[in-house]
C-alpha cells in the first residue's frame, strides 16, 4: 500500500523501555517522549518501524496503543500489519483538531508478553465480555437497545445470585439440560466423556512435526520419525532406553548432568491403545535443559538419511559419499559420519532397484492401455529372455494413429532421424522420427527405446517406421541423419531407394579436425549451399588449391549426401541439417531424465497438447500461405529489385546482375539456380518475374505451404489415456531393467560438443593448440618435431633442455696427438685457476672418426659420440677437470699456446701444468673460443680478490692470488 501524506500534525505520546503488568494491565516505568511533528499518514508499516527504532534506539517488534477515552485493557489495540497501521492513523487524525487535550498513546514491548490475552481475561473478569455465541439477529437488536437504555435502579449491594435453586426437581431438569456430578456416568452409558486426541500428519513438513501428548500414530516408526526429525530440528540429543514393536520409551541427552548432578527431564513414553489399533504417546515430559548437539547417534539412521535425500541420489545417481555427506550437514545442521552416508546411498539405489523393477513391470499394461484408448497405434515391445528364463526389457516403439496419419495427409515426404542418449535412473537411447509440417516446424512421428543404438536396433525401427507410413522401399523419401555407422547401413538395407542426406554440420566438424582454419570452414559452407554443381565446383577448387588433401577428403564422402547442388528437386526441402531432431531431443530433454514410462508419457503429453495448441493457432490464420514462407518470400521481395529481367519466350525470362545472369520459367516454376525446385517457393530470380508482371507470388508457392496442409496435418489428434491404476492387466511375463552396459570411461549426462559448438559457445582469454598438427622445423614434415627428427645433425642436443643442465661430474676426455712427446714440467703451458682464464668451448667436426685404443670403446655421451679431429688423445681428471656443461661441448681453459720438441714424451706433474713438445699449436682441432655466462656469484675479479685479501691481512704485499 503506498503511503499518502496528510499534511496533518498531532500529538502522540510514546511508552517504551518498560514493561506490562496484568490484573489490572498497566504500563510500568516507562520512558515518555511526546511527538507533535510528524505526519503519520506519510509513513507505511515499515517505514514507521523504522522511525520508531531510530527514536526508540530499540527494536520494536510488538507496538500497541490505546484508544482514546478507554482504559487499557478495553482500548489497547496491536499494530502488527499495513492495515493494523492505517487503522491506527485513522484513529489518529480522528482525533479534534482543536483540542489540544486530545492525545493518543503508543507503547512498545520489549518482553514479547500475550498483551491481548491479558486485556481479555481483564474484560471477562469484570463481567463485560459474557455474549452468547449463539445469540440470533433479533437478540442482538434486543441487546443493542438494552446498552442504550438507561435504568432508574441500580443493583443491590448483595452477594451474587446463583440460578441453581430448582436443581432436584425431575421435571424441571429433564428439558434443562443439567446433569449432576453422579449421574454424568449413567447418563454416558458408563463412559467417560470422549477425548479427542491429535493424529500425526504424516505428509507434514518435517521440520513441524513435534511429539505431543496423546498423539495417535499409526505404527511406532511414524512416531520414531517424528522424534527423529523434532530432534534434529532443535538439535536434542534424544535416545531411545526402549524400543520395539509394543512400547517406545525416549530420553535426552544419556549419561549427561549438569553442575547440580541432574540430568534433562525430557521424557517420552507411548504403547498401543486398548481401544483402537493406534500408537498413541501416554506420557510426555518436553522440558529441556541441555544444549544443542550436531552429532544425534544412533536416532538419526541412514534410512532417515536415505529418504530425506532419495531425489538427489535419483537425478545424480554418481554423487559422491563425500558430496552427499556435505549436503546433510548443510541441510540438517548436524555431523554425518560417512558410513551412515554410504549407507544411505546403498539404501536408495536398493529402493529405486525396487521400485524400477515394479515400474519396468508395467510396459505390458502401458502399452495395451494405448492400444485400447487409441486404435490404430502402433505399439511394439521387445525382450531380451536369458537361457535361465530370466526377461530383460529390450526395446518399446510408439507411433500413435493420430500422427502418422496426421504426417500422411499435410507432410513434406522428408523425416530426420537421430538417437539421443536417455539421462535419468533408467539408461539407453530415445530414436526418434520427426517430419516437417506446412509451416516448416517439427511434427514428431514415431519414438522408440532402445538399450544401445546400433545397426540391429535402427533396423527394427526403420522396419515399424516404413511399415506405418507405407513407404515401401523409400521410393519419394527423403531421410536426414547424423554419420552413425548403424544407421547408414540400416537405411541401405531397409530403404534403397530413398534419397539419404547427412547432416552437413557432423561431417563440417569432422572435416575442421583435420584442416583447421576459418578459410577452410567459410570455403566447406559455400560448397555445401551451393545449388548448382558449377557453383560447387568453383568453392571446392579453391579448397584444392589450398590443400589437394582436404579436397580429396571432401569428395570421398560423396558430395550427393551433404551439398544441395546435388539434391533431389521434388521434395520442396533443402535442408542439409538435421536441425529438426536436435530440436526435438532439446525440447524433451527434462523428460529424458525421468524412468522409463514417466517419460513416455511426457513426451505423449507434449505431442498431444502442441497438436491442439497447432490446430487452434491454424484456424485462427486468415492466410493461404503459412506465416513462415510469408517471412521468407518477404526477405525476398527486397533483394528482387536489384534484378533485371530480360523477357523471352512464352514465361521465359533471363534473369540478370552484372555478370550473374539465370534462366526462369514461370509455367514450369524452375530456375537455372535450382533454388525454386529445392525449396518449392520462388528463388529471388523468380520472384523478380513475377513482380515484373504484377503477379501474387503466393500462388507460385507450392501447396505444401498452404495453410489447408497445415491444417490436414493437424486434423487428427491423440486420445488421452487413463491413470496407471486403471490400466489393463496383461498376463505376460513381467520384464526385469535392461543390464547396466559398463562403457569405458567416466559416464557424463552432457551431449558431447563438436569443435565448433565448443568455439562458439563464449569467449575465451586465452587460444589453446590443442588438436593441432605439429611440424618439424628441419624436414617440414608433419607428425614430430625437431627433437625427434631423424634428419637432426649429430652435433644438435636431442634434448633442449639439456643446455640448462650442468654435469655434477665431469667425464674423462681423450685426446690423441699423432706424436707422442714429452711436456717439459717447466713448460710455459699452464692451467690457470678459474676466475682468471678464458673459457672455450669445444665443438667436434662429424666428418672425423676418432681414432680407437685396441679393447677401448669411444665414449658416447647422450647418443652423440665425440669426434676429434687430428686424432688427438688427452686424460684429464675429473677432480682436475674444467666444469662439463654439456654432453656435446667441452670447457678447456688454456693460457697461451706453446711450442714443443718432437721427440718429447708428455709427462704430467701437476694436474693443472701441461708441458707440450713438438711445435704443434695445442688446439689442433676446431675451437670455438666463447666464455660462458657465468653467475653473479661465480664473476670475482682481480680488483675483488685484491679487495678480500687487504680486508683480512690489511696489505697486499703477500697476496698469493696477485699476478705479475
Amino acid at each position: 500500500m503506498a503511503s499518502s501524506s496528510t499534511g496533518m500534525y498531532v500529538s502522540v505520546d510514546f511508552h517504551y523501555n518498560g514493561f506490562f503488568s496484568p490484573n489490572p494491565l498497566v504500563y510500568l516505568d516507562p520512558v515518555k517522549t511526546n511527538v507533535r511533528d510528524v505526519d503519520f499518514g506519510g509513513f507505511t508499516y515499515k517505514e514507521f518501524l523504522l522511525w520508531l527504532t531510530k527514536l526508540t534506539n530499540g527494536a520494536c517488534d510488538n507496538v500497541y496503543y490505546c484508544m482514546r477515552k478507554e482504559s487499557l485493557c478495553e482500548g489497547i489495540r496491536r499494530i502488527d500489519s499495513d492495515a493494523d497501521y492505517w487503522e491506527f492513523v485513522e484513529t489518529v487524525y480522528s482525533l479534534e483538531s482543536d483540542s489540544l487535550e486530545s492525545k493518543l498513546d503508543v507503547y512498545i514491548d520489549h518482553r514479547n508478553e500475550p498483551i491481548l490475552d491479558w486485556a481479555d481475561n481483564e474484560f471477562l473478569a469484570d463481567g463485560k465480555g459474557y455474549e452468547s455465541d449463539y445469540m440470533d439477529e433479533e437478540d442482538d437488536k434486543d441487546s443493542e437497545v438494552s446498552m442504550t437504555m438507561e435504568y432508574e435502579h441500580e443493583w443491590d449491594d448483595e452477594e451474587e445470585h446463583t440460578f441453581d435453586k430448582t436443581v432436584g426437581d425431575p421435571f424441571l431438569d429433564k428439558l434443562s439440560g443439567h446433569i449432576s456430578d453422579d449421574d454424568e456416568e449413567e447418563a454416558n452409558n458408563g463412559k467417560l466423556k470422549d477425548v479427542v486426541f491429535p493424529v500425526h500428519n504424516e505428509n507434514q513438513e518435517w521440520e513441524q512435526m513435534v511429539p505431543v501428548l496423546g498423539m495417535k500414530f499409526s505404527n511406532p516408526l511414524e512416531l520414531k520419525l517424528c522424534i527423529t526429525n523434532y530432534a534434529v530440528k532443535n538439535g536434542y540429543d534424544l535416545w531411545y532406553e526402549k524400543s520395539d514393536h509394543e512400547r517406545l520409551l525416549v530420553k535426552c541427552c544419556k549419561g549427561k548432568t549438569n553442575k547440580q548432578g541432574k540430568g534433562c527431564p525430557f521424557r517420552l513414553w507411548a504403547t498401543w491403545m486398548s481401544s483402537e489399533k493406534s500408537f498413541q504417546i501416554k506420557s510426555l515430559n518436553d522440558m529441556h535443559n541441555c544444549a544443542r548437539v550436531f552429532k544425534f547417534g544412533s536416532i538419526v539412521t541412514y534410512k532417515w538419511i536415505a529418504k530425506h535425500f532419495m531425489n538427489h541420489i535419483l537425478q545424480k545417481p554418481k554423487m559422491s559419499i563425500r558430496k552427499l555427506k556435505a549436503k546433510v550437514s548443510k541441510k540438517f545442521n548436524l555431523i554425518a559420519s560417512v558410513g551412515q552416508c554410504r549407507n544411505a546411498r546403498k539404501y536408495a539405489f536398493q529402493e529405486i532397484e525396487g521400485t524400477l523393477k515394479e515400474h519396468y513391470a508395467k510396459t505390458w499394461s502401458y502399452g495395451e492401455e494405448i492400444r485400447r484408448t487409441n486404435p490404430g497405434s502402433t505399439v511394439k515391445m521387445d525382450v531380451d529372455v536369458m537361457p535361465d528364463g530370466t526377461t530383460y526389457f529390450s526395446k518399446f516403439y510408439v507411433c500413435f494413429k493420430g500422427l502418422k496419419d496426421g504426417w500422411i495427409e499435410g507432410c513434406r515426404r522428408v523425416i530426420g532421424l537421430d538417437g539421443c542418449f536417455l539421462k535419468g535412473i533408467c539408461r539407453g537411447q530415445l530414436l526418434s522420427a520427426i517430419g516437417r509440417d506446412a509451416n516448416n516446424h517439427i511434427y514428431p512421428i514415431a519414438w522408440a527405446v532402445v538399450s544401445v543404438e546400433s545397426k540391429e536396433t535402427w533396423k527394427w525401427f526403420i522396419d515399424l517406421l516404413i511399415e506405418d507410413l507405407g513407404m515401401g522401399v523409400g521410393h519419394g523419401l527423403t531421410l536426414i541423419s547424423d554419420q552413425h555407422k548403424g544407421l547408414l547401413e540400416a537405411v541401405k538395407e531397409r530403404v534403397p531407394a530413398a534419397e539419404h542426406r547427412q547432416c552437413a554440420r557432423h561431417i563440417c566438424a569432422n572435416f575442421l579436425k583435420r584442416f583447421k582454419g576459418q578459410v577452410f570452414r567459410k570455403l566447406f559452407w559455400y560448397a555445401a549451399a551451393a545449388t548448382t554443381p558449377a557453383k560447387f565446383e568453383q568453392h571446392m577448387n579453391e579448397i584444392k588449391k589450398l590443400e589437394p588433401l582436404a579436397y580429396d577428403h571432401l569428395m570421398e564422402r560423396d558430395p550427393k549426401i551433404w551439398s544441395k547442388a546435388f539434391f533431389q528437386t521434388d521434395r520442396a526441402c533443402d535442408a542439409y541439417e538435421n536441425g529438426i531432431s536436435e530440436s526435438f531431443n532439446s525440447v524433451i530433454e527434462v523428460a529424458r531424465k525421468r524412468p522409463l514410462i514417466t517419460m513416455l508419457e511426457e513426451i505423449r503429453i507434449y505431442v498431444m497438447e502442441r497438436l491442439y495448441r497447432q490446430k487452434i493457432k491454424g484456424q485462427s490464420w486468415d492466410l493461404t500461405i503459412c506465416p513462415t514462407i510469408r517471412l521468407k518470400l518477404s526477405k525476398l521481395k527486397d533483394l528482387q529489385k536489384f534484378w533485371k529481367v530480360i523477357p523471352s519466350g512464352y514465361q521465359q525470362y533471363e534473369v540478370r546482375l552484372g555478370y550473374d545472369a539465370y534462366v526462369v520459367d514461370i509455367g514450369s516454376r524452375t530456375c537455372a539456380c535450382r533454388t525454386w525446385q529445392l525449396t518449392g517457393y520462388p528463388c529471388v530470380h523468380g520472384y523478380a518475374c513475377i513482380a515484373s508482371l504484377n503477379r501474387d507470388v503466393e500462388e507460385y508457392v507450392s501447396p505444401w505451404f498452404t495453410t489447408s496442409m497445415y491444417l490436414n496435418c493437424y486434423r487428427y489428434t491423440i486420445n488421452p489415456l487413463n491413470g496407471s491404476d486403471m490400466w489393463p492387466h496383461v498376463d505376460y511375463i513381467n520384464p526385469l531393467p535392461p543390464k547396466r552396459r559398463r562403457l569405458p570411461g567416466r559416464p557424463s549426462t552432457k551431449r558431447k560438443r563438436d569443435q565448433i559448438e565448443r568455439e562458439n559457445q563464449g569467449k575465451k582469454h586465452s587460444i589453446t593448440k590443442r588438436g593441432s598438427v605439429m611440424k618439424c622445423s628441419i624436414c617440414r614434415e608433419s607428425g614430430h618435431n625437431r627433437t625427434t627428427c631423424p634428419q637432426k645433425p649429430i652435433g644438435e642436443s636431442s634434448n633442449a633442455s639439456s643446455k640448462k643442465k650442468k654435469s655434477k661430474k665431469a667425464d674423462k676426455v681423450k685426446v690423441v696427438l699423432a706424436h707422442e712427446v714429452d711436456i717439459d714440467s717447466e713448460s710455459e703451458v699452464e692451467i690457470e685457476p678459474e676466475s682468471d682464464v678464458d673459457s672455450f668451448d669445444i665443438e667436434f667436426e662429424e666428418d672425423v672418426q676418432p681414432e680407437v685404443e685396441d679393447g677401448v670403446e669411444p665414449e658416447v655421451q647422450d647418443g652423440v659420440q665425440h669426434e676429434v679431429q687430428d686424432e688427438v688423445q688427452a686424460e684429464v681428471e675429473p677432480e682436475n677437470h674444467p666444469e662439463v656443461h654439456d654432453a656435446n661441448q667441452v670447457e678447456v681453459h688454456l693460457a697461451v699456446q706453446a711450442e714443443v720438441e718432437p721427440e718429447v714424451q708428455v709427462q704430467v706433474e701437476d694436474a693443472n701444468q701441461i708441458v707440450v713438445q713438438d711445435l704443434v699449436e695445442i688446439p689442433a682441432f676446431q675451437v670455438v673460443v666463447g666464455k660462458r655466462a657465468r653467475k653473479p656469484s661465480e664473476r670475482i675479479t682481480k680488483l675483488k680478490i685484491r679487495k678480500m685479501w687487504e680486508g683480512k691481512q690489511g696489505s697486499s704485499d703477500d697476496n698469493p692470488y696477485e699476478l705479475d
